[in-house]
């Protein structure tokens, strides 16, 4: 299962209007998930291996300094990696991933970025990931 990046003002703003959100502590979610197996990402016909697309951000308001706000931003972009391998591990993604797209948005951070910890982030990644696919199996 392949993590690619969510690219262009188009796609985010689909992602937006059509997607479901999740909240868990300071992570909010938006999802969208693929029909029938098929995706809304026009650019992947030629594709072999299944991926999801991930957007992240944080607003400037949460986190004041540029470091902080990048270093959230890796630390959500390799949370998101760790959790699809553990999914697929599990076999929560068999033959192609429910979800389609994902942003991610961190709404709080501490004032310095050393104060960051992947342990911190990565549970309420798993938590609102894990509601996600929760949703997409009964919908």
């Amino acid at each position: 299962m392949k993590v690619a990046p969510l690219k262009g003002k188009a796609a985010f703003a689909h992602t937006m209007r059509s997607g479901k959100r999740f909240t868990e502590r300071a992570i909010t979610c938006i999802v969208t998930f693929q029909i029938n197996g098929s995706t809304t990402n026009k650019d992947e016909e030629n594709v072999v291996e299944p991926q999801i697309r991930v957007g992240v951000s944080i607003r400037k308001k949460a986190a004041k300094k540029a470091t902080v706000r990048n270093r959230v931003k890796r630390l959500l972009r390799h949370s998101v990696r760790m959790v699809v391998r553990e999914f697929t591990d599990a076999g929560y993604f068999e033959a192609t991933p429910p979800i389609d797209r994902i942003i991610l948005f961190c709404n709080s951070a501490p004032l310095t970025a050393t104060l960051i910890k992947l342990d911190d982030i990565l549970v309420d990644v798993r938590a609102v990931l894990r509601a996600a696919y929760d949703y997409s199996q009964k919908h």
